[in-house]
């Protein structure tokens, strides 16, 4: 007579636990990649907004000469006392010349511009934010925090954030323009960041006057 083990598992009960454990590794997996985003957005906020604060100390000082505009601009903003985070590394993105910094959320590149004008000398710092991971998320995310009172107000008297690629450019804060509500933003994310353009970049522009 032919026993059976009553302990014994049906291939079919083997398959459901696998199935089970499958959905569980997926979830576990998804949720894993929420909380590393979430991480990597904060990280990034914290990158820039240390950044503007050092820019804010540098406009203070009295200095006589500023970071050449350069390919090698990284290390000279950051031996100006700008970026000071930054270990200069080549750019991630082909055809970009410029030394970049590594952030969270992709690669960070400062340009520094003097123009002599009649009423006095403007002094012009552009900061590059360019997002190489999930970049219409993460624009949108980027921008869901309060960066018109993160930036220092005076900063905004000539200042601007706006968000670019090679498909458009659309400017979100001025002291005339602002789009930072968390639909504009939205919107804006998705159409220049959005439809395959090659990259996405947020802009924090700030011009100040010596007379």
């Amino acid at each position: 007579m032919i026993r059976i083990n009553q302990f014994g598992r049906s291939m079919v009960e083997i398959i459901g636990v696998l199935a089970v454990i499958g959905v569980l590794s997926a979830g576990g997996l998804a949720g894993y990649g929420k909380a590393m985003h979430k991480y990597r957005v904060q990280k990034s906020i914290s990158f820039i907004s240390d950044a503007i604060i050092e820019y804010q100390i540098f406009t203070k000082r009295a200095v006589s000469d500023y970071p050449a505009d350069t390919t090698k601009m990284a290390q000279s903003a950051k031996d100006y006392g700008l970026l000071s985070a930054c270990q200069p590394q080549p750019s991630l993105i082909a055809g970009n010349e410029y030394q970049t910094c590594r952030f969270p959320l992709g690669e960070v590149y400062s340009r520094f511009f003097v123009t002599e004008k009649a009423d006095g000398t403007y002094h012009t710092y552009m900061l590059y934010a360019t997002l190489l991971k999930s970049p219409k998320q993460s624009c949108i995310d980027f921008l869901n925090v309060k960066w018109s009172k993160i930036v220092p107000a005076k900063l905004w008297r000539k200042g601007k954030l706006w968000v670019t690629s090679d498909i458009n450019s659309q400017v979100l804060y001025s002291s005339t323009v602002n789009k930072l509500d968390m639909q504009s933003s939205a919107n804006i994310c998705n159409a220049i960041c959005g439809n395959g353009s090659a990259y996405c970049a947020i802009i924090f522009d700030f011009t100040y006057i010596k007379h």
